[in-house]
């Protein structure tokens, strides 16, 4: 499954994936995803805060969890 992160349009957000704490800046409409096993969802943490949103992940580590930008190209695992 792809959880979509999304800035608003003329606004900034800072998007950190957790505990490795992998940080992605989005401006203006840019995205990225999370692609998760549809099992892991309900344990996802999501935190947010003015401007930023925290996304803790279970057991990371597993290379179940892959970043990827709007095109669907891989940015980094977690």
């Amino acid at each position: 499954m792809n959880l979509k992160f999304t800035a608003a349009q003329g606004e900034r957000v800072e998007v950190c994936f957790e505990p490795v704490g992998t940080t992605f800046s989005l401006v203006d409409g840019e995205s990225i995803y999370l692609r998760t096993p549809m099992e892991s969802v309900a344990s996802l943490e999501i935190v947010s805060w003015p401007n930023g949103v925290g996304v803790w992940v279970p057991y990371p580590g597993t290379g179940e969890y892959a970043i990827l930008d709007s095109e669907g190209e891989e940015l980094d695992t977690l």
